[in-house]
């Protein structure tokens, strides 16, 4: 029969022990060696919450209160243009030039999904960067997040001005569309001539909309953000640690001696 059994292999181990001690320690100077070559990567985290208001959507009419708490799905409806923000375009320059502004060499093609990503758990938003120093994996964290969060603001702040100028217009609409030309001007607190005028000013308003929505870019005022805290310099490397890489390196001789030593034919004695 050929198959071993346990005793036979700790024999085969046993015998042959200086090959596992050699491959293992081969493998360490591998690891050593290969890490001479990679520079460690530090990561850091800032943590972002972003919550959903469902009670001012019941209010504003775009859900039944029958639909809360909602779903996932539906709750992303408003959650993911402000998680597309992270990785606009013009969000992207902005923070390479904040990042020059602070003597961090940053280049476009750096800002990628490896060493810039967001983790979406629920309510909490995790901001993480990667990079070979250490405090400028931190720096560029809480630029990112800054420079995120000013940005899903102003956005907002625009998307309130289109709601306020929708309600102005349909205010304004409802007035002439039920009362006569001179009751709906004082309805509407206006002092239009001729309903030529009223449709300039209607279409002036729909003007105004039309820009405020695409400056909004879907951030919906139901958003709430707010930053929890800033990211802290990291301690140590999550890749390519000299330590990381002589362990793997001696796991890996380890594992190539157990096979090393089952293949070899037994030695026997004399």
């Amino acid at each position: 029969m050929n198959d071993l059994s346990p005793l036979d292999m700790l024999e085969r181990i046993l015998r042959r022990w200086w090959m596992l001690a050699a491959l293992m320690v081969l493998g360490g100077v591998a690891g050593w060696t290969f890490s001479l070559f990679r520079h460690p990567v530090y990561e850091a985290t800032a943590v972002y919450q972003v919550a959903l208001d469902e009670q001012q959507l019941v209010e504003r009419g775009l859900v039944t209160a029958d639909k809360l708490p909602l779903l996932f799905e539906d709750q992303n409806i408003y959650l993911a243009p402000a998680a597309n923000m992270f990785y606009d375009s013009t969000m992207q320059a902005n923070l390479v030039a904040d990042a020059r502004s602070h003597n961090i060499q940053l280049q476009e093609n750096d800002f990628n999904p490896v060493n810039f990503y967001l983790d979406r758990r629920g309510k909490q938003w995790f901001v993480t960067v990667r990079s070979a120093d250490l405090a400028t994996a931190a720096r560029l964290a809480d630029l990112w997040l800054a420079d995120v969060d000013a940005a899903l603001r102003e956005a907002q702040t625009h998307s309130y001005q289109s709601i306020s100028l929708q309600l102005q217009h349909d205010s304004v609409q409802k007035c002439f569309a039920e009362m006569d030309f001179k009751q709906a001007n004082q309805c509407a607190g206006a002092s239009f001539a001729a309903p030529v005028d009223l449709g300039a000013y209607l279409k002036g308003l729909e003007t105004q909309m039309t820009s405020e929505q695409q400056a909004g870019r879907g951030i919906d005022p139901a958003l709430l953000f707010v930053i929890v805290s800033q990211a802290n310099q990291p301690s140590h490397p999550v890749l390519y640690s000299v330590s990381l890489m002589m362990m793997a390196g001696s796991l890996i001789g380890f594992l190539a001696g157990m096979i090393l030593v089952q293949v070899l034919r037994p030695v026997k004695l004399q």
